[in-house]
C-alpha cells in the first residue's frame, strides 16, 4: 500500500519495493535541497539506511559516459576542509558504508544485460554544474575525485551526523567539460535509469 506524505514543498512515498519497506523522494537541486531531504528522512521516518542515486560528471580516465561509480567516499570541492576537519562534524570525507557497497557489487555482478563499467570512487559535490574544462581541472586537482555532481556529500554528512549507513550511486552522464551541458541533456534519462535498476537489483537481494 502506498502512502503520499507532504512535507513543505517536498512529497515522500512510503511503501514496498521487493518486499522492503521504503521511502522513497526526490531531494532537488543542490546541497541544501539534498541535506534537507535527507535529515527530514533521518529525524521523521528514522531510516535504517540513505541510498541516494543520480548523475554526475565524469573526472577520471577509467570511466566512459553511462558508467557508474559507487562511493567509496564523498567530500566537497567548494568548502575548505580544513574548517571541517577543525569544527564539526571534524572530517572532510564522508565514507560509504561497506555493507552497502558490498550489496551494490553484488547487484552490478548479477546484471547480465548490463553494459557499462563501474569502480568505487571518489564523488565531489558542489553548488556547480561543471561544465567548464579549467574549473574541471581545478577541482581535480584539489580534491582528486572520479565524478563531480552537486547533492551526495551534502546526504552523506547528514547520514553520517545521524550515524545512518550511506551510499551514493552516481551514473556519468557527462564528462564534466565544455561539452557538458549537451551530453547531460542527452544521456541523463539514461543514466538515471542504470542507477534506479541498480537500486532495484539491490533491493531484490537485500
Amino acid at each position: 500500500q502506498e502512502q503520499e506524505i507532504r512535507r513543505g514543498n517536498k512529497v515522500f512515498y512510503r511503501g514496498y519495493i521487493e518486499e522492503q519497506p521504503v521511502i522513497v523522494t526526490k531531494s532537488g537541486m543542490g546541497k541544501v535541497n539534498a541535506a534537507m531531504c535527507a535529515q527530514t528522512l533521518a529525524l521523521r521516518y528514522h531510516v535504517d539506511y540513505m541510498i541516494n542515486t543520480g548523475v554526475a560528471g565524469c573526472t577520471c580516465d577509467d570511466l566512459n559516459v553511462l558508467d557508474i561509480v559507487l562511493s567509496q567516499d564523498l567530500v566537497f570541492h567548494d568548502f575548505d576542509w580544513e574548517i571541517m576537519e577543525d569544527y564539526h562534524p571534524h572530517t572532510s570525507k564522508f565514507p560509504g558504508d561497506p555493507g552497502l557497497i558490498a550489496l551494490a557489487q553484488r547487484a552490478l555482478e548479477q546484471m547480465p544485460q548490463r553494459k557499462y563499467q563501474y569502480k568505487l570512487g571518489r564523488i565531489a559535490t558542489g553548488d556547480i554544474f561543471v561544465d567548464d574544462e579549467a574549473l574541471r581541472r581545478s577541482i581535480i586537482e584539489r580534491t582528486h575525485p572520479d565524478c563531480v555532481e552537486m547533492e551526495g556529500a551534502a546526504i552523506a554528512l547528514v547520514a553520517y551526523s545521524n550515524q545512518i549507513p550511506c551510499l551514493v550511486i552516481r551514473s556519468m552522464s557527462d564528462n564534466a567539460n565544455g561539452d557538458a551541458g549537451m551530453s547531460f541533456d542527452t544521456f541523463e534519462t539514461i543514466a538515471a535509469d542504470h542507477s534506479a535498476n541498480l537500486l532495484l537489483t539491490m533491493l531484490e537481494l537485500a
